[in-house]
């Protein structure tokens, strides 16, 4: 649509404006001049206090972006006109009129934050007084915001420019459910809500172009499930009504409860309350149940981020793990469950269970997961903490937990249970490395060493997983005693293949850092690799038919052999032995889904 019109129809655009009804406001123009008007759109002036929300009170509707925007300029007798000229900018931020001739005009504005183009709601005018916003059916609330402003204004006979802000107003209130749980985790159990009014004539269903309301009708039965929330043109006076809740126990029994309430008046451009005390027969069991769809009610977030600053993935206490127990989990100082997730492959169904060392020598179920997502990093609430629990233990006996308001890490046993074919593979990991990430020397303008990046950070997480799995591998072990006699020490002696075993398994962890102008750098537990090694050790990094001895895969397990005590005078770091054997069983476990990360993709096509 052209931005410059020659007839005053309806526009249609997308505006970042608030809107509303009621106030009328004059402005003369009698400035001597060319005789333009120009809008600019702006917010509404508002008290943003928030008033207590019991059922007959509001508070104020929050801003909204919208999404398209209507406007009729008329004459004195409310007449729609033919403009000469309008102009709405690109960005939408102003609307220019030119051409009005001496006289008093109106001028009105709709919008909404719809995106549909003309709603059902919305009849376009021909006159101030014809309906402009009505309700689509008889049957539902308007359910969708809009704003109104209404302006009278005088032309003068020498005008000049004048530029206008427009304040939008909302014409509608919004009515929210506020379901409350004894804690968020029952929010599994609710299926269904709905909500009805019992008036019959309670709300009005029209909105006309002069900002008044008329019609009156009924919302019977509403579905609110997702939302809990709707908008709807105001009440005419109080209403009452019944909320409907659905639900389901543990087992999958369904049972229905009614909630009365009353004295909710919905008022444009405010929020009404309706407050439940949601009632459930397991509301004091202190089971923690999160489905992934639950997952963003509570304060979760994602490790190595690209915005993640140093001091965090340089911090010990907050970003490292053994291989062989990827997911944490312990109760924090805040006296909430901490899960951290060091994996860049996501896993499902997962239980916790826990014993209060206090009161029971059982354990007893206290969370179970449907999603643990990649890298993540969530904490969340334990309702034992402020009030008395029960708990089902292992054998199905039911125990009372009394209210552990200073709950601690250090009164409880924690057990991860999963099925998942990700752990399943985790726990043939024989060794503890303890895994974290450090800077060396790189603020010191040392020749080699560099700062890691949390994509680097991602990337070791999957090197050192699928290192520690491999060593344990069968896989691998069986290759190796193919090497017997040839994997010499730093004195050219054969290394007992036994005790290299052990010295992997008892090997103290890795420090991993990155380096520049060199592969890799390593001793002990000092372990640098160059960013193309990070991520190009994996086994589609290279081309199928390539050899796997690459240089990513051979600076990966050369600076290991390093770690493990050895030498370039033995054959664990350079030539054709320790390093061919380890890049030759690395790869091809790649190829064969083996390793607990295999493809490059695995990390790559994470968000960052």
């Amino acid at each position: 649509m052209k931005n410059r019109l020659k007839i005053a129809i309806f526009l249609l655009g997308t505006v970042w404006v608030m809107a509303g009804c009621s106030k009328r406001q004059e402005f003369d123009l009698r400035q001597p001049g060319e005789g333009s008007v120009t809008f600019v759109f702006g917010f509404q002036a508002e008290n943003d206090s928030t008033l207590p929300t019991r059922a007959d009170e509001t508070e104020l509707l929050p801003r909204d972006q919208i999404g398209q925007m209507w406007y009729m300029i008329t004459d004195s007798r409310g007449e729609k006109l033919d403009l000469h000229t309008h102009k709405l900018e690109s960005d939408f931020s102003k609307l220019t009129v030119e051409g009005l001739k001496e006289g008093d005009y109106t001028i009105v504005f709709m919008a909404t934050a719809s995106r549909e183009q003309q709603p059902a709601a919305v009849d376009l005018p021909q006159r101030l007084a014809d309906v402009w916003l009505r309700n689509p059916t008889d049957a539902e609330p308007l359910d969708e915001i809009y704003y109104y402003k209404k302006l009278d204004l005088h032309v003068g006979r020498a005008q000049a420019s004048v530029s206008q802000p427009v304040a939008l107003e909302r014409c509608v209130g919004r009515v929210d459910v506020d379901v409350n749980v004894s804690s968020e985790y029952m929010w599994r159990f609710i299926r269904k809500i709905e909500i009805a009014f019992d008036e019959a004539d309670g709300v009005y269903t029209a909105f006309d172009a002069t900002g008044a309301y008329s019609g009156t009708g009924a919302i019977p039965v509403y579905d609110i499930t997702e939302s809990r929330s709707f908008y709807s043109l105001p009440s005419r006076k109080a209403l009452s009504g019944v909320v409907t809740i659905e639900s389901e126990r543990s087992d999958g029994m369904p049972f229905v409860r009614k909630y009365r309430f009353s004295g909710c008046r919905i008022e444009a451009g405010r929020v009404a309350h309706i407050r439940i005390d949601y009632q459930h027969p397991e509301s004091r069991e202190g089971l923690l149940y999160v489905r992934e769809n639950d997952l963003s009610r509570f304060e979760t977030d994602t490790m190595f981020l690209a915005d993640e600053p140093r001091e965090v993935f340089y911090n010990a206490g907050r970003r490292s793990f053994y291989p062989n127990a990827p997911l944490q989990v312990s109760v924090a100082g805040d006296h909430r469950l901490l899960v951290k997730f060091f994996s860049p492959i996501a896993i499902r169904d997962v239980k916790i269970l826990c014993r209060f060392n206090k009161f029971s020598p059982e354990f007893v179920e206290l969370a179970q997961f449907d999603l643990i997502y990649p890298f993540m990093e969530a904490s969340f609430p334990l309702p034992v903490v402020s009030s008395e629990r029960t708990f089902t233990t292992a054998s199905g006996r039911k125990i009372v937990v009394p209210a552990q308001p200073d709950l601690s890490g250090e009164d409880v046993s924690l057990v991860i249970q999963t099925e998942d074919p990700f752990m399943k593979k985790i726990e043939r990991i024989d060794s503890r490395w303890y895994i974290r990430f450090s800077a060396y020397s790189a603020d010191a303008g040392h020749a080699y060493w560099r700062h890691m990046n949390p994509l680097l950070c991602r990337h070791g997480v999957a090197l050192a997983l699928n290192m520690a799995f491999m060593f344990a591998s069968e896989e691998f072990n069986t290759e190796m005693e193919k090497y017997d006699g040839r994997l010499l020490d730093n004195g050219r002696n054969p290394i007992d293949l036994d005790q290299l075993r052990q010295r992997i398994r008892s090997h103290g962890g890795l420090s991993l850092g990155c380096v520049s102008g060199v592969g890799g750098l390593g001793g002990g537990q000092t372990y640098g690799l160059a960013n193309y090694c990070y991520t190009g050790v994996y086994f589609d990094a290279t081309s199928p038919n390539s050899h796997p001895h690459s240089y990513p895969r051979q600076a990966m397990f050369h600076e290991y052999g390093h770690c493990l005590g050895y030498s370039h005078s033995s054959t664990m770091t350079y030539g054709d032995q320790w390093t061919v054997l380890c890049a030759t069983v690395f790869v091809q476990m790649g190829k064969d889904g083996k390793l607990p990360v295999c493809s490059k993709d695995a990390v790559g096509n994470l968000p960052m």
